[in-house]
């Protein structure tokens, strides 16, 4: 009996070490990380930061992923034991090196009005749908920030895929004079300058980042706009040198993501755009 324990304790231990190891997709809250809620599949990770963030940003951070990489979830939750300083060196599979700051990241939602652009803080209110390593689909509730008050984002990832999904809505009808939609970062102070590849037809704005060094090397990420919204669109720099897709409307659809060359399957800007242009095709049918 004792030796069955023994093995029985030393599947569990194997088990749970081989479901972070390959990790699939999964979300939130992290509590021991000032709530930031995150989301990942097998090809990247991402978190909002949440009630207790210090910083009171809502921009969208990105974590790298190796193939084969430890869950996010893991990583911010402390479960995985000592780790280091994951924004300079790889940890578990996993590196933090996109720099968000006050600006959007990657694909946070920027407003116009009044003159001057408005970023809402963290987000207050979280709730999960689904939450299976085939997909995760949850809803974020940020507080109301301007004449449009509150803002939901209603985000879905599968499995596999390269970009998640943001449905965007606003809790009051669009008001005369305002403008809103995602934005990118480009601000060459936070790292984020290389090739950047645009197109406003159909709605997408991309970059792939020039290598940092020979662990960060390069990023490339993307926002691009659902084809029935792509129409009436305005590209804005904001304050933060970030690039907004603006809209008129209290409600919209986009999806953003990310690549990293260190993982090996996108190692130029060439095949980066060459993935966004693909995925754009494959959102119009």
């Amino acid at each position: 009996m004792k030796k069955l324990l023994i093995l029985n304790f030393s599947f569990f231990i194997f088990h749970s070490a081989f479901a972070s190891a390959f990790a699939a997709c999964g979300c939130g809250v992290a509590p021991e990380r000032e709530n930031d809620f995150w989301w990942e599949n097998d090809k990247f990770g991402m978190r909002a930061y949440g009630p207790g963030e210090f910083h009171k940003w809502s921009g969208l951070d990105i974590f790298n992923k190796m193939p084969g990489a430890a869950s996010v979830g893991d990583l911010l939750r402390k479960r995985l034991g000592p780790v280091g300083n994951w924004h300079t060196t790889v940890t578990h599979g996993l590196l933090d090196n996109y720099t968000v700051g006050a600006g959007r990241g990657c694909g946070a939602v920027a407003l116009w009005g009044d003159g001057e652009w408005k970023t809402y803080p963290d987000w207050e209110t979280s709730e999960i749908l689904v939450n299976t390593p085939e997909k995760v689909e949850f809803k974020l509730v940020y507080p109301a920030f301007s004449a449009m008050g509150k803002m939901t984002y209603h985000i879905t990832l599968e499995q596999g895929k390269r970009f998640f999904k943001n449905e965007v809505t606003f809790e009051k009808n669009y008001c005369g004079g305002l403008a809103v939609g995602p934005g990118l970062d480009l601000e060459p102070a936070r790292d984020h300058h290389g090739s950047v590849f645009e197109d406003k037809k159909l709605g997408i704005v991309s970059i792939f980042e020039d290598p940092k060094n020979d662990v960060e090397g390069s990023t490339a990420t993307a926002i691009i706009l659902d084809p029935k919204d792509a129409t009436d669109v305005e590209f804005k720099t904001d304050h933060m040198n970030c690039r907004v897709m603006t809209l008129k409307k209290n409600s919209f659809t986009y999806y953003a993501g990310c690549a990293w060359s260190k993982a090996g399957e996108i190692t130029t800007a060439e095949q980066w755009k060459d993935c966004v242009l693909t995925f754009r095709k494959e959102i119009e049918k």
